[in-house]
């Protein structure tokens, strides 16, 4: 059986006629980070902007979501902002 272990293995490392090692990647690709934080989406709207925020809980195994609207005549920027620390401040107590 080390003779197959032994053999894959320099199959796995051998060089290719273009000087590159193979190897397998221990990465696969995912459509979204796993980090654990609040998620957003802004989203335009007629008269206004849509925010929507998600936060995963691990209490209740849950994802809850909060939706804020800004309106036109209100600065985005600036909303956004007190949105976000307002969330923070929610899910750090």
């Amino acid at each position: 059986m080390s003779w197959l272990k032994r053999k894959l293995r320099n199959w796995l490392n051998r060089d290719d006629s273009d000087g590159d090692i193979l190897a397998i990647s221990p990465v696969r690709a995912r459509d979204m980070i796993e980090v654990e934080g609040l998620c957003f989406n802004v989203m335009p709207a007629h008269g206004g902007t849509i925010v929507q925020i998600r936060h995963y809980d691990r209490k209740t195994d849950r994802n809850n979501h909060i939706t804020h609207i800004i309106t036109s005549e209100e600065d985005v920027a600036e909303r956004i902002g007190h949105i976000v620390s307002m969330e923070l401040l929610r899910i750090s107590l």
